[in-house]
């Protein structure tokens, strides 16, 4: 296989590494209060919960759907700690931003680029 052609496929691995939502597992977090708008997954009994204002006790996890506004503190729910198989932390909207970027923005910058380079930024788009 040519080199350009391992070139292009090792370029848009690292690429698209970049485009997830970072979510990294969390082992036995201490006690406290996450970052209001930090989104957790909460694994337990084979099913998942989104949840961001999270809150982790010694005894328990609790946390407001990922859905709900962050001040619906009536919507929050509680999993005890012993029932939680494992927690992850992510952040899907800089996940998509960074898609966003890669799949739209900076192929737009490499189309436009030969235009601003001639002179003729205004007719980048127009045909003759």
């Amino acid at each position: 296989m040519p080199i350009q052609v391992w070139g292009a496929a090792l370029t848009a691995a690292v690429l698209t590494a970049g485009c997830g939502a970072g979510w990294h597992r969390v082992e036995n977090p201490a006690p406290a209060d996450l970052t209001p708008r930090q989104q957790v997954e909460v694994w337990s009994g084979g099913s998942v919960r989104q949840w961001h204002v999270v809150r982790v006790t010694a005894d328990s996890v609790s946390g407001i759907s990922y859905l709900q506004a962050i001040t619906c503190d009536s919507c929050r729910r509680s999993v005890p700690r012993n029932a939680v198989d494992s927690m992850r932390l992510g952040n899907p909207s800089a996940g998509f931003w960074k898609t966003f970027g890669l799949i739209v923005l900076i192929p737009s910058l490499i189309v436009s680029a030969p235009c601003v380079a001639h002179g003729h930024p205004n007719r980048c788009w127009i045909q003759n």
